[in-house]
């Protein structure tokens, strides 16, 4: 199956109780754009892609209704030195936890757990879009320089212009711009993933790229090009998509998107 050159617009908020509890942060930097995290689940092969950014909905839906719980954590790390498996462990303890609590959030833990859950709920039979939607938008988050970064003067100042990076303007809906990012972007289909020691592996890699870039970027005290923006997209499209295939999801191919067979 393909997709389309088009697909209509259907948000629907993620049910992210399935993830456990979750607590309430102030919303401070969001991620990618909407555009750009559609961009990256449908480049993965997901259906339903137009929910990807249905974590970052739930966000607001519990700050305007003073709501007790979000995964507003679970989107970032705001990593001091390098990210090492032992970080990973530790947040697979802070899951659920808030900004009082795990100030520095969670996000390699919730993509671990988010996994775990994903997986379970395809073998079981469940529908579980909303879980992948939430899978892949943690991957997205992860590929985000400055979400794998302290959370400094220089990040709160370059964090929305980087996450508009890929963002098109000449669009009437943001629907449509998925496919004109998605024909820049490049997934090694080639990933394979066959236990969780794996994954977290390459989750590490794609983090320390993150931090590293966001290192570089600090120094030179500039922003994301676009070229590097599309380098880590895919990325987090490539990862996504291994997952997918690792927890028997059923995944698609975007015939704007270059897929490949070999690390490029």
């Amino acid at each position: 199956m393909k997709f389309g050159k088009k697909s209509k617009l259907l948000i629907i908020p993620a049910m992210l109780a399935s993830f456990g509890t979750i607590t309430v942060a102030p919303i401070t930097a969001q991620a990618w754009t909407d555009q750009t995290h559609m961009a990256i689940e449908r480049a993965a092969g997901l259906s339903s892609y137009q929910n990807a950014c249905a974590p970052d909905v739930s966000k607001t839906v519990s700050a305007i209704n003073k709501l007790k719980k979000n995964d507003g954590q679970g989107h970032f790390f705001d990593a001091s030195k390098p990210p090492t498996r032992k970080d990973v462990e530790e947040q697979l303890e802070l899951i659920g936890m808030s900004r009082d609590d795990a100030p520095d959030g969670w996000i390699l833990g919730g993509i671990i757990n988010a996994v775990r859950k994903s997986k379970a709920w395809t073998e079981m039979g469940r529908f579980d879009d909303y879980n992948y939607a939430i899978l892949g938008h943690y991957c997205g988050d992860l590929s985000m320089p400055l979400h794998m970064s302290v959370y400094d003067d220089f990040n709160r100042k370059h964090h929305l212009n980087v996450d508009q990076t890929l963002n098109r303007s000449d669009v009437k809906w943001d629907v449509d711009a998925v496919p004109l990012i998605t024909k820049e972007m490049t997934v090694d289909d080639s990933v394979k993933f066959e236990n969780e020691d794996q994954i977290i592996d390459y989750m590490l890699k794609i983090a320390n790229e993150s931090y590293d870039l966001a290192q570089v970027m600090r120094k030179e005290n500039r922003e994301l090009t676009h070229e590097e923006a599309i380098q880590r997209v895919n990325r987090s499209a490539t990862f996504f998509r291994a997952l997918m295939k690792y927890c028997g999801k059923k995944i698609n191919n975007d015939e704007a998107v270059h897929y490949v067979t070999a690390a490029k």
